[in-house]
């Protein structure tokens, strides 16, 4: 397997693609994995770290508990959208009614079998890139089980080589495009939301067969703000930093553009060189330029 050098001894990389796991989850867990028993109710947020996954988190149990009011508990989001392949800190296998939700940040061809062939609703957020790499180079500094980085120039060269935490951000996005068609899956974009957040609760509402009421939906988007998350015990991860799996806080900025204050000017240019031989014949539209 391929040694990384930004990765801490806690770590290592599996099927030879750049995959990193937590320690205390085993190749064979993984393969595991793909054989969990799926229920058709099942909703599954997909997610390149650093994407918006603890904001998806947010606005789906904001959703369920309108929809559901019975099934409401009083716990973390952690809790209530479990980390699929974070066996060490998540029980994403704990018995609980439908409609489960679950998140993860693995590849296409790693799911649980039952996503597709059940097909089951999934929601994929991307987010540029860019801000991507900011937000996961500062995330290094915060997470325990990674290794801070040496310095930015060199986490952003391994990151155009996909040589980071969960791999390339350009073969994750590009694996789960090209399977819409065997997926049941609804895309959706981090910028998007920071435009329009209700906009983007109405159509994800409208996805998973959710009617709530123009007040439900009032609710979410406010309980759904990045300042109410912040603040919200239940939402900004506080309980892993009491329990020092963070060094820090990790609910930052909450913003778009970060990265316009990390990157150089030919480190803009060589992201967006790279950008563009990677992702040239893209047939999908993202809101974001890669030269903005």
């Amino acid at each position: 397997m391929e040694s990384l050098d930004l990765l801490s001894p806690f770590l290592f990389s599996y099927k030879k693609r750049n995959f990193v796991v937590q320690e205390g989850l085993l190749p064979q867990d993984l393969d595991a994995l793909q054989h969990i028993e799926i229920h058709p109710s099942d909703i599954f947020l997909v997610t390149y770290p650093k994407s918006g996954t603890a904001w998806m988190q947010q606005v789906l149990v904001q959703i369920l508990d309108a929809a559901h009011p019975e099934l409401v508990e009083d716990t973390s989001n952690r809790v209530r959208v479990p980390w699929l392949e974070g066996r060490v800190l998540d029980k994403a296998d704990r018995q609980r009614p439908d409609p489960r939700l679950f998140h993860t940040h693995l590849s296409v061809d790693m799911l649980p079998h039952g996503v597709q062939a059940k097909r089951v609703k999934v929601v994929y957020i991307t987010r540029n890139p860019k801000d991507v790499l900011v937000s996961l180079y500062n995330f290094a500094f915060s997470w325990t089980m990674l290794e801070p980085p040496k310095s930015f120039p060199d986490f952003f060269e391994q990151f155009l080589d996909g040589k980071v935490f969960m791999g390339s951000w350009f073969d994750h996005v590009r694996e789960y495009y090209t399977a819409r068609d065997q997926m049941d899956i609804l895309f959706m974009s981090y910028e998007e939301m920071l435009k329009d957040l209700r906009a983007e609760v109405v159509k994800l509402c409208a996805f998973l067969g959710k009617n709530l009421t123009e007040e439900a939906i009032d609710q979410v988007v406010e309980m759904s703000t990045f300042h109410n998350m912040k603040k919200n015990p239940k939402a900004n991860f506080k309980d892993l930093l009491e329990k020092q799996r963070y060094r820090s806080e990790t609910m930052r900025k909450g913003m778009a553009g970060d990265w316009k204050n990390f990157f150089t000017v030919a480190q803009n240019e060589r992201f967006d060189q790279v950008f563009e031989e990677k992702m040239s014949d893209w047939p999908m539209a993202f809101i974001w330029d890669s030269k903005q």
